[in-house]
């Protein structure tokens, strides 16, 4: 016997929907949202992780014994702080970059294809003749006396290349650290704002942290601490054109070469011992910076004016993607 044929299904009749998704409770959506966790989530795992594996170095840091900060700082106990301080920030960025948001390293602010290459050297050229232009202009207004030559022969040589390596360390750890994944993640979690907004939001919001890390610097003074967050903002600036951090560190790198040994004025408050030149300062901090250097002067303004035109007529246009750019590309 032949079973009988089932009738067609009526072609008015809808395909059954499938099951809804079951719906994430409040918790997982705190924590998490459409693109993984959540940006601010990952700012302050970057910073824990930071904080942790610095934790780790301090018995490094502590072989060095004491060192008064007040005094001028030995190049030695300069560089091991501030060559664990950058391989931190480094590890830092790449655990998060490969472990929580996926993605190349080189998207957070510092692709190794890119270390050292004209932007680096041209950002470099920038900050050491914008501090050579600003002090030249300071001695002639009777603010600052280049003093003596205090090195000689093979000293030049030896503190010179110590004093380039711990500020290229210094480079790296500071754009990287409040420039580089922390900026970056800000402004993709702030996709939703027109435009450039979620850059220069997170712009503005690091920049203020940036100004608020060098309080507690011995010899800093206020304005010191207002073109501090100047030059955050100029340096992001830099990002926003450039595409990338390398211009900025070349550029951070040389200016705090240039005041620390070669020219042998203060840094942020800090002293070198070791300097090429043994400089003096007169009249008011205002006007020469006193003990806060250069950056402490109302001439520090001309030096930011040179950096941001120089980034300006270099860099025409913008080459930092925004995520909601990528999106639409994709």
């Amino acid at each position: 016997m032949i079973d009988p044929v089932p009738e067609a299904q009526s072609l008015d009749v809808p395909p059954p929907e499938p099951p809804a998704l079951p719906r994430r409770n409040l918790l997982y959506r705190t924590f998490v949202g459409p693109r993984g966790v959540r940006a601010g989530w990952k700012v302050l795992l970057f910073f824990l992780i930071f904080a942790g594996i610095g934790f780790c170095f301090r018995p490094l840091l502590e072989t060095q014994g004491k060192v008064d900060m007040h005094a001028p700082v030995p190049p030695g106990f300069a560089l091991l702080n501030e060559l664990l301080t950058m391989v931190d920030v480094l590890l830092s960025t790449w655990i998060m970059a490969r472990w929580i948001d996926r993605k190349p390293f080189g998207y957070f602010g510092m692709p190794p294809r890119n270390a050292f290459r004209s932007a680096f050297w041209t950002g470099a050229s920038v900050g050491l003749v914008a501090l050579a232009v600003q002090l030249e202009i300071m001695h002639l207004a009777g603010w600052f006396d280049f003093g003596t030559l205090q090195l000689h022969g093979a000293d030049i040589l030896t503190y010179g290349a110590f004093w380039l390596a711990v500020f290229l360390c210094v480079g790296i750890t500071e754009e990287g650290m409040l420039r580089g994944y922390v900026q970056r993640v800000t402004t993709d979690g702030l996709v939703r704002l027109p435009g450039g907004w979620s850059f220069w939001i997170s712009a503005l919001i690091f920049s203020i942290v940036f100004a608020s890390d060098h309080l507690s610097n011995p010899g800093e003074n206020k304005f010191g601490i207002v073109m501090v967050f100047v030059d955050g903002f100029a340096m992001c600036f830099s990002l926003w054109r450039t595409g990338d951090l390398w211009f900025a560190i070349g550029n951070h790198a040389a200016w705090d070469w240039g005041e620390t040994f070669l020219f042998g004025t203060p840094d942020s408050g800090f002293l070198g011992q070791h300097a090429l030149l043994h400089p003096s300062f007169h009249g008011s901090a205002l006007l020469s910076g006193g003990t806060d250097g250069p950056e402490g002067s109302v001439l520090a303004l001309l030096s930011e004016a040179i950096f941001i035109l120089s980034v300006a007529v270099i860099y025409r246009r913008r080459k930092f993607r925004l995520l909601s750019e990528d999106a639409i590309s994709g």
